[in-house]
């Protein structure tokens, strides 16, 4: 079988060879008759024709080389090293893609990242404890809010850049674009992830680092270019914000996180200069609340005794301070879901067996004092009722039925703690209350 290349030279060369005897045959026409305005519609017509082929030729190319090397501007290489006060390793590689090929590349990313199972678990696990809505599906929903009118992506587990083939560096949003990428491309190289995975937690804290940086390069190369040609940014995409307002509010406050909080964090450092930044980046933030409260040491919590549960767990994970403060947002009240978020120590839950076909959650909060732990306490046996589908306010160690037969539960093990179930079966609730 030939080559993609072998394949695309054939290919263009039909094209070309047709192209040419049906011009000449054209023309050879057009002079017989001596009709000067047959010869100009002659000519309009075989500048058309070369002008399609010439957007065939760099879709048989694009085809046939997997989209081809973007040819990245040498003065931006030159100005992400100055921002960053970095320099490449190694040339940056850009790729062009498709949008269906860089959406299924990216889903691809999603799944591989949490290994095998791991995203079912935590789309289970974020159900059951409140965090997704009925019929929410985690992987769609991120590879969509991910793909949807993104010109550039960067996969964080190869270190590779990916823009859309119809990207123009004529345009100034384009090129600003490939600043963010090649920002990402350049963190990369000096501060790689680590060999072995951290934990959802810490994987969010160190993008919101990542991202943060990148984004801030992205947004001051749009200031320069607003100062010095008074260039003016489009309106933003409708359909990217109307989708984000479909997505469930966890769903949201992730994406959101990485280019709010911590374009914020990432922009603090910048303004202290290279030092600062590049120290943060070798010893990246450990937990959410890091990069939600930056003047605070930067310490791995400590670990959780939680009881154990009648079988082994599928899944062990901490949503972090960020997942914490999502979950509390339900309410409506952001300001109180904060300030009670803001008490966040630790968390961990676990996912497991309960029952012959069903599953169960375990969510342990540990909380820096008494009283906001008594503040989380009221408002998350709320929570638990409204998600049994009660109508009336929830009550600590009270074990409320849903329509579908599940069975949820706040407890209080310690001053400090709260623990959350929610279980297929009413003994396994029970078991764990203690």
């Amino acid at each position: 079988m030939p080559s993609p290349q072998t394949t695309l030279a054939l290919l263009l060369g039909a094209a070309i060879g047709a192209a040419g005897i049906i011009q000449g045959l054209n023309w050879k026409s057009a002079a017989a008759t001596g009709d000067p305005t047959q010869l100009q519609n002659q000519l309009r017509i075989a500048a058309e024709e070369n002008e399609m082929l010439k957007r065939e030729n760099e879709s048989l190319r694009s085809l046939a080389q997997g989209g081809g090397d973007l040819s990245v501007p040498p003065e931006l290489i030159s100005r992400v090293e100055k921002e960053l006060g970095l320099h490449f390793r190694s040339t940056p590689a850009i790729q062009r893609t498709t949008t269906e090929e860089l959406r299924d590349r990216i889903a691809a990313e999603i799944e591989s990242r949490f290994g095998p199972q791991g995203l079912q678990d935590r789309q289970e696990s974020y159900s059951l404890i409140g965090l997704l809505r009925p019929g929410d599906d985690l992987l769609a929903q991120l590879t969509a809010v991910t793909s949807l009118g993104t010109l550039a992506w960067f996969d964080d587990a190869t270190g590779e850049g990916w823009m859309l083939d119809k990207t123009d560096l004529k345009n100034i949003p384009d090129q600003a674009a490939l600043c963010r990428l090649l920002a990402r491309i350049l963190l990369h190289q000096h501060f790689p992830p680590p060999g072995e995975y951290s934990g959802d937690d810490a994987a969010r804290a160190r993008e919101a680092l990542h991202q943060g940086s990148a984004s801030g390069v992205q947004a001051r190369f749009m200031a320069e270019m607003a100062r010095t040609i008074g260039f003016m940014p489009m309106k933003q995409n409708l359909e990217v914000e109307q989708l984000l307002a479909a997505l469930s509010p966890f769903i949201q406050g992730l994406t959101n996180f990485p280019n709010l909080e911590g374009k914020g964090y990432a922009d603090s450092l910048h303004i202290k200069g290279d030092e600062a930044l590049h120290a943060a980046l070798r010893q990246p933030p450990l937990t959410t609340r890091a990069v939600l409260l930056p003047g605070e040491p930067n310490n791995q919590p400590a670990a959780l005794t939680l009881p154990s549960p009648p079988e082994e767990p599928f899944l062990t994970e901490s949503v972090g301070l960020l997942g914490l403060r999502l979950w509390l947002e339900a309410l409506g009240d952001a300001g109180a879901a904060s300030e009670i978020a803001m008490a966040w120590k630790n968390d961990r839950y676990l996912l497991f067996p309960d029952g012959e076909s069903s599953s169960a959650v375990l969510w342990e909060i540990e909380l820096d004092s008494a009283t906001a732990a008594d503040q989380l306490q009221a408002v998350a046996v709320n929570l638990a009722a409204a998600l049994a589908g009660q109508q009336e306010d929830g009550a600590l160690g009270k074990i409320t039925r849903s329509p579908e037969n599940r069975y949820l539960l706040v407890t209080r093990p310690s001053p400090t703690r709260i623990r959350f179930l929610n279980t297929a079966m009413a003994a396994t609730a029970e078991q764990l209350s203690k």
